[in-house]
């Protein structure tokens, strides 16, 4: 099968406050999350890359890794480096601690892209900017954002052309929650391997 001409954007940024570890690295019946990431993105993707402010811990993951360009501004940082560094004018950005997150529904949010700047599922009421498909048109926003101390992430989906995906629209997909279940801490975590021992 084609890889969809967009690039897969793996933000491995974060302190990981509440797991004592880096949550990338988190594992699920022996498998590191990243790497269930890695495996579903660069399968699909025409690329993958991982955009972290410790690149020596994704080295040998078989991927290029890139740091931010503006560093330690958060997750607009981190999809502003993801853009500019991706060969593609589209990715789907995914933060480094969501296994269950599948293709298809990536593979529709990218369709319902079209003409807009983003594609943003919202859950509870709330936006996931760090489960979104960005464009590059996104990139003058974003440098404006960091450039004048502007990082509250979700305050730029009122000025960027963005589709809101609501929950009764992902739940074709499978449970909403599992699917942007992020693992996190270790309660997270003992949640996704109940999901994966299924």
């Amino acid at each position: 099968m084609a890889k969809v001409k967009a690039s897969g954007v793996i933000l491995a940024g974060g302190k990981s406050s509440r797991m004592k570890f880096n949550k990338a690295f988190a594992e699920i019946n022996g498998r590191k999350v990243i790497d269930i990431i890695i495996n579903k993105f660069t399968t699909f993707f025409e690329e993958t890359i991982i955009i972290s402010n410790e690149p020596e811990l994704f080295q040998d993951l078989g991927v290029k890794v890139y740091t931010d360009i503006y560093p330690r501004l958060g997750p607009i940082s981190g999809i502003h480096s993801g853009l500019v560094n991706a060969h593609n004018e589209v990715i789907f950005l995914s933060g480094c601690d969501m296994p269950f997150i599948r293709m298809e529904l990536i593979n529709y949010m990218l369709k319902k892209l079209g003409e807009h700047d983003t594609v943003v599922p919202v859950i509870d009421g709330y936006l996931q900017p760090t489960s979104a498909v960005y464009s590059s048109k996104c990139i003058p926003l974003l440098t404006d954002c960091l450039e004048n101390d502007k990082l509250k992430l979700t305050l730029i989906f009122r000025e960027l052309n963005t589709v809101k995906l609501e929950e009764q629209v992902l739940k074709q997909f499978g449970d909403v929650k599992e699917l942007f279940l992020n693992v996190n801490d270790p309660q997270a975590l003992e949640t996704a391997q109940k999901i994966a021992g299924r």
